[in-house]
């Protein structure tokens, strides 16, 4: 059972981060991960600190650039389509009504986070982890959802209309009014 505290994450967010300094970050980023290469066998561990999320990395590491860790990062306001955010880690991050459309979240880690309204349409979901985030209302058109984590999450009225699944994991996830879910 998980002891991450939403209230406590709410409060020790901050600002939200510039677009000059989400750019920065994503560059390292980048850079990291044409070194790197991260693929399959590579993970994050999610470990809990006093009720809070902490991702640490669990795979191939990198000279060049920087890995992005944003946790409890505020995304508010930025737009985030077609950005390449494999292995990049995101827990506790509050990105509600921000556009990652089209984005590379392989191996991204989403856990704990606020992102209801979010659009996720034609996004690379593969072994992405959303456990226990808040997805109300979300847009999930289209995207390649290849053993991506959703327990425990709340995906009230989400859209997955078009979406390609492959070992989807929804245990203890909310899906009401969720549109476009594989028929089992």
């Amino acid at each position: 059972m998980s002891t991450i505290e939403p209230d406590t994450i709410d409060k020790l967010r901050g600002a939200p981060l510039s677009a000059d300094v989400w750019s920065e970050k994503l560059a390292e980023h980048e850079l990291f991960v044409r070194d790197a290469r991260p693929g399959w066998g590579n993970r994050w561990q999610v470990l809990e600190v006093s009720g809070l999320p902490l991702a640490v990395w669990q795979g191939v590491t990198s000279e060049k650039g920087k890995q992005l860790n944003l946790n409890l990062g505020n995304l508010t306001g930025l737009t985030l389509d077609f950005a390449h955010l494999e292995a990049a880690a995101m827990p506790g991050v509050f990105a509600e009504k921000v556009s990652f459309r089209g984005a590379i979240l392989r191996i991204a880690l989403l856990t704990d986070a606020k992102l209801d309204g979010a659009d996720f349409s034609m996004t690379r979901l593969d072994m992405a982890d959303f456990s226990r985030s808040s997805l109300r209302g979300c847009s999930f058109k289209k995207a390649v959802v290849t053993d991506t984590d959703f327990e425990n999450c709340d995906l009230e009225g989400a859209d997955f209309t078009g979406a390609s699944f492959k070992n989807p994991k929804f245990s203890g996830a909310n899906l009401k009014n969720v549109k476009g879910l594989p028929k089992d």
